[in-house]
């Protein structure tokens, strides 16, 4: 059993940034006499941090903290269950996370009304610091208010759910007097003080017209310091901020990315995917230059853009497709200077190899290699590296892994006949260009396989240089395949000697390739 005696203490004479809604609900549940009693036993308050591994591997993960509950200053760790937040305590996670060179991206589940504005500022400047060592994506799901947006803003990003509700920026204080109710029942409550000023605004006084001016100078003060921190954040003019955005509105969905106060809309799940590497990553937009900033002097909100508000997340492993120049011919060959077959190196992601699949390419050796290392991983033939319990992942997580996972076997089965298919073509041609049968290109690409690059070289320079055929695998084939092939290249033979006779210039590839060009039914028959 435990007692929410915090928020009566929140409560009284507190800076708040929260809803109406959200604070009307506190006040009810605290002179309802609700607050003294709650059970949390059958409620145990879901882990703060969760570790998604990214696709990629290599010991990374993408960190996600929830957020979630009402923002109360240094509210036990218990009360998370009963959805509070303490901001010190998420100050702390997420400073801790920045530092940790194992988490390549941090993603902050918000689903909160706000709440005091003690430990806000703690927790914002915990997420802009963090933003400085690593991409931060706040993602609304499905309330960031008041001073849950303070928190949002600090973020590299703010992506927002098709139904979530965002801004509410501003900050109010609440005063109670109950002195008309105790003199009901005969009881009078007299205070007194050291100072005219001392303790203004207590609860069994009406409230004084000084106490009134103290407290709006508070949340003036207040209020203006939430200001710059979002425009600092988002990167906009103060004057923006205030005369746009800090109007107490609240905006839904697409409306806050219209407004400038979130970048764009996506789910949860998709942020997540992006981030460890499951799905494409889209790229937030850059912050766009506000039309008042030249009328504001504020070279705080007009900073450099930060690093890590696009892309992917600075600790991923980036690659970018190449492909080798062809070596210049050989002296003396008459060959096409086209380098056998070989793996070309692309993106390593689930995503791109799933488009790619989709699409109809092929896929590289490399690729293929990621694929095996990566369904192993999964499966656990080899150890993970990442450090993470699946047990302890929340459903949403796991299924996105699994997810993953379906793709990745969808192209495991799909693969090995991918890559057979376009070597069996690509050694196919390259036996032609070398003046020899199709069939001949089974040979060659067994060749390739086991022989090393000089040796597989200077097999073709012979090859083009005396059209023999060799038997380099000791795999000659079916007697009937071999009479098959014996026929058609007995006439390609003499075809070939009476082209170099008529042409006595010509290389023995020059005159194969002639031989060839001038009868498409016997080209057919050769290559069959």
């Amino acid at each position: 059993m435990n007692t929410l005696q915090f928020l009566t203490r929140a409560l009284s004479g507190e800076a708040w940034s929260i809803t109406p809604q959200a604070l009307e609900h506190l006040q009810n549940l605290v002179t309802s006499g609700q607050a003294l009693k709650v059970e949390t036993d059958h409620r145990p308050p879901q882990a703060a941090v969760q570790r998604v591994p990214l696709v990629r591997g290599n010991g990374k993960t993408v960190a996600l903290v929830t957020f979630h509950g009402v923002v109360i200053s240094r509210a036990p760790e218990w009360a998370e269950s009963c959805g509070y937040v303490s901001p010190q305590r998420l100050a702390a996670q997420v400073r801790q996370l920045a530092d940790d060179s194992s988490v390549a991206a941090i993603v902050l589940s918000i689903d909160s009304p706000g709440g005091t504005v003690a430990g806000t500022i703690e927790a914002a400047d915990a997420v802009a610091y963090a933003r400085t060592r690593k991409r931060v994506t706040a993602c609304v799901n499905d309330v960031a208010c008041s001073a849950a947006y303070w928190v949002a803003s600090q973020a590299s990003e703010i992506v927002v759910t098709p139904t979530a509700m965002t801004g509410s920026i501003g900050v109010i204080i609440t005063h109670a007097d109950y002195s008309k109710m105790l003199g009901a029942v005969g009881i009078a409550v007299t205070y007194i003080r050291s100072a005219l000023k001392k303790a203004l605004g207590q609860p069994y006084e009406p409230l004084s017209e000084d106490a009134r001016a103290e407290f709006q100078a508070t949340v003036d003060s207040i209020h203006t310091q939430f200001v710059q921190a979002v425009a600092k954040g988002r990167r906009k003019a103060r004057r923006t901020v205030a005369d746009t955005w800090a109007t107490g509105e609240v905006w839904v969905g697409a409306d806050a990315v219209t407004q400038g106060l979130a970048d764009r809309v996506a789910t949860l799940s998709t942020v997540i995917g992006e981030q460890a590497g499951v799905i494409a990553a889209s790229e937030p937009p850059p912050l766009a230059p506000d039309p008042d900033e030249g009328e504001d002097d504020d070279p705080e909100a007009r900073a450099s853009p930060d690093p890590t508000a696009t892309g992917s997340p600075p600790d991923a492993e980036q690659t970018s497709a190449t492909e080798d120049p062809p070596p210049p011919p050989e002296a003396g060959s008459s060959t096409d200077p086209t380098p056998a077959p070989e793996a070309q190196e692309d993106p390593m992601n689930i995503a791109a190899i799933s488009a790619k699949l989709a699409s109809g390419e092929l896929l590289t050796a490399e690729e293929r290699r990621f694929l095996d290392d990566y369904l192993n991983a999964q499966q656990g033939d080899a150890p993970s590296t990442a450090g993470v319990d699946p047990s302890s992942l929340s459903p949403e997580v796991r299924a996105l892994i699994d997810q993953a996972n379906a793709r990745a076997a969808a192209a495991e089965r799909t693969a090995n006949a991918e890559r057979d298919n376009r070597l069996n073509r690509e050694f196919r041609e390259r036996a032609l260009a070398l003046g020899q049968p199709a069939a001949f290109g089974a040979t060659l690409r067994a060749a390739h396989e086991k022989l090393s690059a000089e040796e597989y070289k200077a097999l073709e320079q012979s090859l083009n240089a005396t059209g023999a055929q060799l038997d380099l695998t000791g795999e000659t084939g079916s007697s009937q395949d071999n009479r098959s092939s014996g026929n058609v290249q007995a006439e390609y033979e003499r075809r070939v000697q009476a082209h170099i006779k008529e042409h006595p210039q010509a290389s023995r590839a020059e005159a194969g390739r002639a031989v060839l060009a001038a009868d498409p039914q016997f080209l057919a028959r050769y290559r069959g």
